[in-house]
């Protein structure tokens, strides 16, 4: 609301620069929140303490004549007893949440010196092999961890709302009737199965704690630890009629981890057991006949699928959305909805007319973007075959900086949703030189599987996949495999070769095309064994 200025006509003005000083501090407290505010002060705190880290460092190593390293996890304890100090009296004062001074102390320290294990390795690199000064190396180190030891820091170990998250109520979800989860964490993935009450117990139920459970009488049970305690990944699961996963507190702030690499895994062999198979691919539905789109793990699916949708509801036709990333099937070629959020990026969302996204969530994409893309993936998979706790690295990147998931009404504003189809055909799209050819059973059948487990392969399934395939004395494998096999009986596929990435054209035309439905093809598909029917429970 414009105003003016009335003419004075007694006194003196109290304007000044004090008091313009005053106007811009309450212009600038109102514009940020309180936990800009909370990192800012944490910043200046934190630029002190570059000062006493780094006198610290060099006493160390020049003058008791230590190595870089050993000195900088020297450094470290004298400049976090100087940090926790500045930062309890000013960046969080009055905010003691529910631990006491020692607790919060202990804490501040077990951050820090967690964080060596990723500042070491970086500071080896930058001295030993690029030949950076060991200073410049350390400061730099210290640097690229400011925000995420914020982030520990304002939601962790001074957070005053964790009492109240402790009493809060579980989630439930009620997955088709098939599998039914309770979480004290709630799983994203898993919002559009959310339900008020469950009729029974459990299928999976899913917590967090700080100490890993005394386990007596469980016959199936696993566990898998990287030995960092409270701040690493460990998990502990006990496979029955109640599956019991225990979770490390750290998974209670990275859900998208915790669902990912720990409950969909599980999900997975759980569905075969009852007849369904949960496999990688996207689906599209044109009136009741599905189509599904499978790749390999960052071809451009989600783009795909997305462009198809828009375009389709632009022209106002009749496709509708069952799922992007996973789809349930069972051998009888029905398809089941299963509406994960999709992971999109800022490419993702230029391809699309008008994505319902707020200002905020498109100024952050770009750097969700390239911590999730493509090559974000490869560096992190490149990292399993160190010895690093590459699982508890994931699940801290993914806590500072979460993925780009948005559920696909948020992308395409009135998109047609659908619960179930009957399969009718499959595309394989691959990225290279423009082609195009029929695929017989067989190769369909090996390129899903394949594409089936590429979705999978990050720490800890390696590790758990064989405890999660047996059960009842079967390979659940084959069993997905026959469940698989006998959904594709009669289905017509093709592969499809882009340069361009122009499938969202190509396939519309080809389901368009005239052709026959369900047809037995020339091929093998000999069907081997006995498969679950679908909700026998196995």
């Amino acid at each position: 609301m414009p105003y003016r200025f009335g003419e004075r006509h007694a006194g003196e003005s109290k304007a000044s620069l004090r008091e313009a000083i005053r106007y811009l501090m309450l212009l600038w407290q109102l514009r940020l929140s309180d936990q800009t505010r909370r990192f800012v002060r944490f910043a200046a705190v934190g630029a002190s303490g570059l000062g006493v880290n780094t006198l610290a460092l060099l006493a160390f190593a020049e003058i008791q004549g230590l190595h870089y390293l050993v000195a900088a996890a020297l450094a470290t304890q004298v400049s976090t007893l100087w940090l926790y100090l500045l930062t309890e009296s000013f960046v969080f004062r009055g905010r003691a949440g529910t631990r006491g001074p020692l607790a919060r102390m202990g804490l501040y320290f077990g951050m820090n010196n967690a964080a060596l294990l990723f500042r070491g390795p970086l500071m080896y690199a930058l001295t030993s092999v690029f030949g950076i000064f060991y200073v410049a190396s350390n400061l730099i180190s210290l640097l690229a961890l400011t925000a995420l030891r914020f982030a520990v820091a304002d939601t962790w170990i001074w957070d005053a709302t964790r009492r109240s998250r402790r009493a809060a109520a579980p989630a439930l979800y009620n997955i088709h009737d098939i599998v039914t989860v309770r979480s004290t964490v709630p799983l994203p993935e898993l919002e559009q199965f959310r339900v008020e009450a469950l009729d029974g117990p459990p299928t999976i139920d899913v917590r967090t704690q700080a100490r890993r459970p005394h386990r007596v009488t469980a016959e199936r049970h696993f566990q898998y630890d990287e030995r960092l305690g409270v701040f690493g990944f460990w998990i502990d699961v006990s496979l029955g009629d109640l599956i019991d996963v225990v979770a490390s507190p750290l998974l209670a702030r990275s859900p998208h981890v915790l669902y990912t690499n720990v409950v969909e895994p599980i999900l997975r062999w759980t569905f075969v057991q009852r007849g369904y198979a949960l496999i990688h691919g996207a689906c599209i539905a044109y009136d009741d006949h599905a189509y599904l789109v499978t790749a390999r793990t960052d071809t451009g699916k989600t783009t795909t699928v997305l462009r198809m949708l828009d375009r389709q509801r632009r022209e106002s036709a009749t496709a509708a959305f069952i799922s992007d990333d996973l789809t349930l099937v069972t051998s009888e070629g029905t398809v089941l909805t299963y509406p994960k959020p999709l992971t999109i990026s800022k490419h993702t969302v230029s391809a699309l007319n008008r994505p319902a996204l707020t200002r905020r969530e498109r100024l952050g994409l770009p750097i969700q973007s390239r911590i999730h893309s493509r090559g974000g993936r490869r560096f992190a998979f490149l990292l399993t075959r160190s010895r690093l706790p590459v699982a508890t690295i994931n699940a801290l990147a993914q806590w500072l900086v979460p993925p780009p998931k948005y559920p696909v009404q948020r992308l395409i504003p009135q998109v047609k949703l659908a619960r179930e189809a009957r399969l009718e055909g499959l595309f394989v799209i691959e990225r290279g030189a423009d082609d195009e050819f029929r695929l017989d059973p067989d190769e369909m059948l090996d390129i899903l599987m394949s594409n089936c487990e590429d979705a999978y392969g990050f720490p800890p399934y390696p590790a758990i996949r064989g405890h999660l395939l047996q059960a009842n004395g079967q390979d659940l494998s084959v069993v997905e495999r026959q469940i698989v096999q006998r959904a594709l009986a009669g289905v017509p596929g093709r592969l499809i070769r882009s340069s361009s990435m122009d499938w969202a054209q190509r396939i519309p035309a080809l389901i368009s095309a005239p052709a026959p439905s369900r047809e037995p093809l020339p091929g093998g598909l000999a069907i081997d064994g006995a498969v679950p029917e679908p909700g026998t429970g196995g």
